[in-house]
Order: C-alpha cells, then structure tokens, then sequence
C-alpha cells in the first residue's frame, strides 16, 4: 500500500493545502485537496473516492476533479461513504444549485460521480483495497476507516474529539502497520478542540493508550497551520518515537 500526502492540514493558506490522501495512484481518501497537485493525467486514474464527513476541507475538490475528467473516462468515480455522509454531499453540494449535480451527468446511465454507500463496520471490497467505516465523535456525522489490502491495515480516523470504536478495532487488527490520526490545535486551547470535535497532541496521547499497540507508527495530520509549530512542540513533549508530523508530499510505503 502507497499513502501519497497530497495535503494535510486543518485550513488553507499559502504552502498548506487540506486533507487528502491518494492511495496506489486511484483511490483517495477524502478530497479536500486534489486538484491542485495531480496532473490531469493522474486524476483521470482516479477510481474511487474514500470519504470521512462533509466538512469542505474534506471534499471541496470533488467538485473540481469531476469537472476536470468529464468525457477523459470511461467509468464513474465512486464516492464512497455511509447513506448519512453521501445524503449531504448530495443535498448540499452536488444539488445543481451550489454545484452541478455529476451524479446525473451527463446522464443517469454514465454519470461523471457514483455514489457507493457502505455500513457502518461492513467491509467493502474496491479493487485491492477494502475498506470499512467506523463511526468517531465530531460535529457533524463523521467515519474513520480500516484500510486494508492483502498484507497490511490502516486506521484513518478522520476528524475527531475523543472517541472509542475505533480504538477498540485498531487494537484487535492483526495487520495493523499505521494510524493516521488528527491533531488540529495546541494543548492551550484543549476547550476549543472539544468543543468542535478535535485533537491536542495531549489529546491524542490518551487516545492512542487506548489502542495499547506503541509499536504501531502514527502519522499526524490535520494542524492547523497557525498554530503548527506550537503543535509541533507539543507533540515533541509526548516523547513518543513512533509519532510522525505529516508533511505534503510526504509518501508512506507499507
């Protein structure tokens, strides 16, 4: 499995781009940044979409990646996600009123987007992968994921504030190799991150006692660029090894 960081952070401004993994070159996981780093060739390979929640850094470039390789395929791109998730990516964005609905286009038979829903805690097979959404504590309905191919499980845990399911589940993946997991503000405004559904360094450090794996390496994503030194500070203080800061660009070989 090849984890491509196409951008990890909790906001946008100049040199820091939202959240958005690709996944052996056709599958992303969420989409807040695509576009503005893939070549159109290399979105045009794009099979499937992966998706956590709403929040427009988690899915604004949907919207641009259908515009930019209509009539390039042959098949749809899959927008996978619980019926709750892809219920308000469909009555909000893709509603022919704040974008046009790709769903439906250019006709209902060979659409740009297809919606692919998954159950909580069922897998899905897509090609090499599977996948299987796991609920975590945010503002709005919000998924993290295990990620699996033959050898190897991921846990993604998206957006989130404390949570437990999907602690529980990484503690029992045999082949778990690496946890993708969110720090967005520093220790000193842990009031904010639990009232919007967030991590501190802190944070993260009680959650990840409650997967009981410290040999597992866990990349950190999500920082909100104003304050990414401090968070970078105060992740260095957990004296953890295994705790990496992401960087765009950054490619994760497992």
């Amino acid at each position: 499995m090849r984890i491509r960081v196409l951008g990890c952070y909790g906001a946008e401004m100049p040199g820091y781009k939202t959240s958005g993994f690709l996944i052996n070159e056709n599958t992303l996981l969420d989409a807040g940044t695509v576009v503005s780093v893939l070549s159109v060739e290399e979105q045009i390979k794009i099979n499937n979409i992966i998706i956590s929640h709403t929040h427009l850094d988690h899915i604004k470039d949907i919207q641009f990646l259908a515009d930019n390789v209509m009539g390039k395929r042959d098949k749809p791109i899959n927008l996978i996600s619980t019926n709750g998730v892809l219920s308000v990516l469909k009555r909000n964005i893709l509603n022919d009123i704040v974008w046009p609905d790709f769903t439906t286009i250019p006709s209902k038979d060979k659409p740009i987007l297809k919606f692919l829903s998954v159950q909580e805690k069922k897998e899905l097979s897509i090609g090499e992968l599977t996948v299987k959404p796991i609920a975590t504590t945010h503002i709005v309905e919000t998924v993290g994921y295990v990620i699996k191919d033959k050898k190897n499980a991921i846990i993604y845990t998206g957006d989130t504030g404390h949570t437990e399911e999907i602690w529980k589940i990484a503690s029992r993946e045999s082949n778990l190799k690496a946890v993708f997991a969110e720090v967005s503000f520093p220790n000193k405004m842990a009031e904010l991150a639990d009232v919007s559904g967030h991590l501190t360094a802190k944070g993260l450090g009680k959650e990840l006692k409650k997967m009981g794996k410290p040999e597992i390496p866990v990349y950190v994503s999500h920082m909100k660029p104003q304050y990414l030194n401090i968070i970078e500070e105060d992740i260095s203080d957990l004296e953890n090894k295994k705790i990496k800061v992401l960087k765009q660009g950054d490619i994760i070989e497992l």
